[in-house]
């Protein structure tokens, strides 16, 4: 299995430098599998992708590699991959009401177990996702994603954690590279500046969702992060949507 996580441009052939044909000459209409179908045995390519949108997703996915491979996904731990790509296969070649929404739902389901697989593999690295999967601080990670209006301290985290102050600031900030309080501030700004995009709400109101009870608190740390006011970030977003 191969993840490209960036969305980077790829080409899979049977050796370098072989021109491509055009995926629209490949794949029929109705997705026939026997024209792809290579010597005695039977092959099935499997593809799919995710789209994202906004700040957070960014965020989250910018500690990502720009390829993943997992190998061995045919052991027994993994029997759950191939039933799900059965169902996959299933919906998109017998298509019926809401096919595309139960593709897109194992899609999600498929993803999210990749990435608890590679994780797993110790090749993570610093980030929220190493943050995550650590048992003894992943309660605050998940805390400070759940409520980032709250008015978090390091000591009100580290009991959440059941650890010490001094000995979770120490463990925040060696297995996810920030201290507790500085990832907390960027996970805020990404909310607020998908609060804008998204929703209405005045400036004021968006900055105390994140935290911020003063509204030039905000704007400093908001411009801090993203090198422009709120006010400037939400008029950029709307110029571009317009063109």
């Amino acid at each position: 299995m191969v993840l490209f996580t960036h969305g980077h441009g790829h080409v899979i052939s049977d050796q370098p430098g072989r021109e491509a044909d055009g995926l629209y000459d490949l794949a029929k209409r109705d997705y026939d599998e026997t024209r792809l179908a290579l010597g005695s045995g039977e092959t099935v390519w499997l593809c799919g992708d995710f789209g994202f949108d906004g700040m957070l997703s960014r965020r989250l996915l910018s500690i990502l590699p720009p390829v993943i491979i997992l190998k061995g996904l045919r052991d027994r731990p993994f029997e759950w991959l191939e039933l799900s790509c059965h169902f996959i296969l299933d919906e998109a070649l017998n298509p019926r009401a809401g096919a595309a929404a139960m593709i897109s739902r194992l899609l999600d389901v498929i993803f999210v177990q990749l990435l608890r697989t590679w994780a797993a593999g110790g090749e993570v690295g610093y980030g929220w996702l190493s943050g995550a999967i650590d048992s003894r601080i992943s309660g605050a990670i998940v805390a400070m994603h759940a409520e980032p209006g709250h008015a978090w301290s390091v000591t009100e985290l580290a009991e959440l954690t059941h650890l010490s102050r001094s000995a979770f600031a120490e463990r925040f900030q060696r297995v996810v590279g920030q201290t507790p309080l500085a990832y907390l501030t960027g996970w805020r700004m990404a909310r607020a500046a998908e609060l804008m995009r998204y929703g209405r709400a005045s400036i004021s109101d968006i900055g105390a969702r994140v935290g911020y009870t003063s509204q030039a608190a905000f704007s400093r740390a908001f411009k801090s992060q993203h090198g422009m006011s709120p006010m400037q970030w939400r008029q950029s977003d709307a110029d571009d949507n317009v063109k």
